[in-house]
């Protein structure tokens, strides 16, 4: 048996991705009601970010989650686009529930 190159471990990154889902689930619910509470245009982009980010850790887990069951040592990483996708989104979220007036 060979032993596995280093890199990403596929039995922990796919729990953390589950485990990130329902923690930017309860975020978007929470920008979702300060947008209902208050609405502004700034929560309106708050929603459009949190949403992005929910959206892409759903692609993440998924495509982690469908890696693992093909083939459990495969270690190659989700590739830029997803993570950069869920940092822009939490960037939105983060400056415009900021700019809001509360």
């Amino acid at each position: 048996m060979t032993a596995l190159p280093p890199g990403l471990q596929a039995e922990r990154t796919v729990p953390a991705w589950r485990r990130t889902l329902p923690a930017v689930c309860l975020c978007l619910a929470a920008v979702v009601r300060a947008a209902l509470v208050h609405p502004h245009v700034a929560h309106v982009v708050a929603v459009a970010g949190a949403f992005g980010a929910a959206a892409s850790v759903v692609a993440g887990a998924v495509t982690r989650h469908r890696r693992y069951r093909r083939r459990a040592d495969d270690p190659r990483p989700l590739g830029l686009p997803i993570p950069a996708a869920v940092s822009l989104a939490v960037l939105a979220t983060a400056g415009a529930a900021l700019a809001a007036p509360a």
